[in-house]
């Protein structure tokens, strides 16, 4: 069995040359193979459909001359669901902005390599037992000289892009924009969004939206796109003010989130050694360096790196991906679109793609393309990265690990749910309080009804 080496400094992937500029090559080759299915459409000479493309990527580097690049989960997006639509067995995915899709797909592909690590195949996973205080338990290690790197084709939504925004945009645009949301800003009920903020939540407020106004007026906190000049602050999506509200947070403020807490989710890091965090971002249009260190890192800095957060529990930290700009243009991509177009919409559709499975995934409205209207979800009809897909593989993973290492299951463990299984998390979760109390106090959370599933609901 292979012995991982957990020495840092024997990771290479630094030395590869033009690394940035492979990792976006490699993802617009890895979209360009999969079908038409989910992909922006043209309506016509002068109306298209646009979307955004992201990936994370594998880099396996023994030498400056000897590795290996190669997307493992691929998704493109950008939709999510109002809270209205949101379901509490587990079966939709809220969110399909393109960094949440290669995200989860991620995730599953931990799961199907750690899988494959304990019957023998070789991969970035090792498997070994885990002796803590009597007690045994599977333990996964990322192996010397793997890393893991994400490729978007534009600036994620959220503060990281709204400099560019406001730059590239025209006044007429602005104009629009700015007369939508006078028009319908008033017309929904902020309530649930206000209810599940962090600290109101923390403090027991609830009140007719009059947090989340406060909120607002001090700069703490914002809907959407609007406000082009209020900086680091969270955001929630859609960008447009008279969309219905989600209780989804911008994909800038989930990058920065994922630099505290890794990708690898609560429930994963209950078998893997440390959190896996993304070793560099590579960003295609509306690349902006200030904004981009700013959003996924420079403003948690203050917080996160005074006397009072050195507590932060190890092995958890503040890490600071490289960003990178490509020069490699997505043909999809907005900036390229209208271009070339008079009209151009955002598409309706996600597509996930993950290494090692037959073909791509549609998703609509939270799940398979095709799912009849008006009919519960199954699992025909789910997504392979909702919630409750992911926990059930995980436990599938998670009991076929201790069968290999001769370690029983724990009575309860199949019927726990969802939310008690991440909360047995405790280091991560002490770290996930830990970013939320310093830095990120007016964060939207999901509430608890809807993670309360087990995986008989499947």
């Amino acid at each position: 069995m292979y012995t991982a080496d957990n020495n840092n400094e024997s990771m290479t992937w630094q030395e590869i040359e033009d690394l940035s500029n492979q990792l976006a090559t490699k993802s617009i080759e890895c979209f360009n193979r999969l079908p038409k299915a989910g992909k922006p459409t043209q309506h016509g000479s002068k109306k298209s459909e646009w979307t955004v493309l992201a990936c994370i990527l594998q880099v396996y580097a023994k030498s400056k001359n000897d590795y290996s690049v190669q997307v493992v989960s691929l998704g493109t997006g950008l939709k999510c669901l109002p809270y209205s639509k949101l379901c509490k067995q587990g079966q939709l995915v809220h969110d399909s902005h393109a960094e949440v899709i290669a995200k989860r797909g991620f995730q599953r592909y931990i799961l199907d390599q750690i899988e494959k690590s304990f019957k023998g195949n070789d991969g970035p996973f090792c498997v070994t037992n885990k002796i803590d205080n009597d007690n045994v338990s599977p333990h996964v290690t990322l192996k010397s000289g793997y890393s893991f790197h994400m490729y978007i084709s534009q600036s994620p939504c959220g503060d990281a892009s709204m400099t560019g925004i406001a730059e590239s945009q025209t006044a007429e645009s602005l104009e629009a924009f700015q007369a939508g949301s006078k028009r319908k800003n008033n017309t929904f009920d902020l309530t649930p969004l206000t209810n599940n903020i962090y600290a109101n939540k923390k403090r027991k407020v609830i009140s007719n939206n009059s947090t989340q106004q406060q909120d607002e007026e001090n700069g703490l906190f914002q809907r959407g796109r609007y406000g082009f000049d209020n900086l680091g602050i969270l955001r929630t999506k859609p960008g447009r003010l008279d969309s219905e509200p989600t209780l989804c947070m911008s994909c800038s403020d989930k990058l920065a989130r994922w630099n505290v807490l890794g990708v690898q989710s609560a429930i994963l890091t209950q078998i893997l050694e440390n959190p896996i965090y993304l070793e560099s971002i590579v960003i295609g249009d509306l690349f902006d360096q200030v904004s981009l260190e700013r959003a996924l890192y420079r403003r948690l800095e203050k917080s996160l790196e005074k006397d009072t957060l050195k507590l932060l529990p190890a092995p958890y930290k503040l890490h600071r991906p490289k960003i990178f700009k490509t020069s490699k243009s997505f043909e999809f991509s907005k900036t390229i679109l209208e271009s070339k177009y008079s009209i151009v919409i955002p598409s309706g559709t996600a597509i996930l793609w993950i290494e090692g499975f037959q073909k791509s995934e549609v998703i609509v409205y939270g799940r398979k393309q095709g799912a009849p209207k008006g009919k519960p979800t199954n699992s025909k009809t789910r997504s392979s990265i909702c919630k409750l897909a992911l926990f059930q593989k995980f436990l599938e993973c998670y009991s076929a690990l201790r069968d290999s290492l001769s370690v029983p299951m724990d009575k309860n463990d199949d019927e726990m749910t969802y939310y008690e299984w991440k909360q047995k998390a405790k280091v991560y979760q002490e770290t996930k309080t830990c970013l939320l109390d310093e830095c990120f106090s007016q964060w939207v959370q999901t509430p608890k009804e809807f993670e309360e599933f087990t995986i008989k609901d499947a």
